[in-house]
């Protein structure tokens, strides 16, 4: 798993630039200034994924809180590598 690249220039965005744009807030190439928005798939994979994590807990009775904190903090940490972004197309 490697951190995606601009998909204008080829620019690897770093691990710090997908984090603040971790809130799906745009990410902008730092040599073209392509913006990038997370694709609705990665968007749709993130909350599948927490539902599940949260009602396998849930049936196992599996200290819910100390899991559910080490699971939001994995997610947030590994957000970068899974995460797909497409370009944002200007509309004039």
């Amino acid at each position: 798993m490697n951190i995606q690249k601009c998909v204008t220039c080829g620019v690897q965005f770093t691990w710090k630039e997908v984090q603040k744009s971790n809130r799906y807030k745009p990410l902008v190439c730092r040599k073209c200034g392509t913006k990038h928005k997370v694709t609705k798939m990665t968007r749709f994979l993130v909350g599948l994924l927490i539902l599940i994590v949260a009602f396998i807990f849930y049936l196992t009775n599996f200290y819910y809180y100390l899991s559910t904190t080490i699971f939001i903090i994995a997610a947030y940490l590994s957000f970068p590598y899974f995460a797909k972004y497409e370009a944002v197309q200007n509309h004039k």
